[in-house]
């Protein structure tokens, strides 16, 4: 009978093995519940970590383009107050007053002031907008340090590149009337009255510049003897000179553009395409027969 009740105690009831059958499917699903709720976690943490990827390169961009063009002003700055400088500095004992000059210094001077001000701002704003996004180590909040990087680089000021006149847009009035200065001045110091239309006779007055386009196939010119103000009048381009008289205005100087010899050379060779040429003998000889070219600007 004692080995038959051992036998009877060992062996499962129907009641007990439910239970641990129970408790078994239990387990089972709490776990697949745990091993869901883990991969639905994973993928929406990517998910948002993918959204504040995506914004954080957007500001970035956007920034960098920013950065090129608040960079390329402020280089067209420098080189315009360069040219600036240029200009005042080949100006200096070239006009008639320096009211011009002295408006040009200042311009000059708050240019690079600005400049110097852009260039900082410039250089803080690419440190700050270049730093590393902070590691995004938190399960709860994921993309915070993105999301914190992102809003960094959108908060950083640039020097304006649309709203306001630029560096080198400062300079263009002052910097030209400076110019328009110093060709007033150059014009006062030279002036050639063309006295008459004709040919050596009137050439031979000595009087002035003779008009003689009639004698040169039509091609607008006016001569004047080496000896009578020819070894004078200026070749230099770019200088301004004034004409009386005859073709009377504002001239700038184009240099030289023919030299001829009389005793091979006709007018067929003359260079044609200018406002008027002016002719002379260098040094009194046919065999150097100077054109220097001529355009009207005033």
């Amino acid at each position: 009978m004692a080995g038959t009740e051992t036998d009877a105690a060992s062996t499962p009831s129907p009641v007990r093995a439910r239970k641990r059958l129970r408790l078994v499917l239990a387990l089972a699903l709490a776990g697949a519940i745990i091993a869901a709720t883990a991969v639905v976690g994973v993928a929406q943490r990517t998910q948002v970590l993918t959204a504040a990827q995506v914004d954080y390169d957007a500001a970035l961009t956007g920034y960098t383009s920013a950065q090129k063009q608040a960079s390329a002003s402020v280089a067209a700055g420098a080189d315009a107050i360069a040219a600036a400088q240029e200009t005042l500095d080949f100006s200096a004992g070239k006009v008639a007053t320096e009211d011009s000059r002295t408006a040009l210094a200042a311009a000059i001077t708050d240019a690079r002031a600005r400049l110097a001000a852009d260039t900082t701002v410039i250089e803080r704003a690419t440190a700050v907008a270049r730093t590393a996004p902070a590691a995004d180590t938190s399960f709860l909040s994921p993309g915070s340090g993105l999301d914190a990087a992102t809003r960094t680089v959108a908060s950083v000021d640039l020097p304006a590149t649309d709203s306001t006149p630029s560096i080198a847009d400062s300079l263009v009035a002052p910097q030209q009337a400076v110019r328009d200065a110093v060709a007033a001045w150059e014009a006062a110091l030279y002036t050639n009255h063309v006295q008459a239309v004709g040919w050596l006779p009137e050439l031979d007055q000595c009087v002035g510049s003779v008009d003689v386009t009639a004698y040169y196939a039509g091609i607008p010119s006016i001569a004047e003897h080496w000896s009578c103000g020819g070894k004078n009048f200026p070749d230099d381009a770019g200088t301004i000179i004034t004409l009386t008289g005859v073709h009377s205005g504002l001239y700038r100087v184009d240099g030289i553009v023919a030299m001829l010899n009389s005793s091979r050379d006709s007018v067929a060779d003359l260079p044609g395409g200018h406002d008027l040429l002016y002719q002379t003998c260098q040094n009194g000889q046919g065999a150097t027969m100077s054109f220097t070219a001529l355009t009207k600007i005033g």
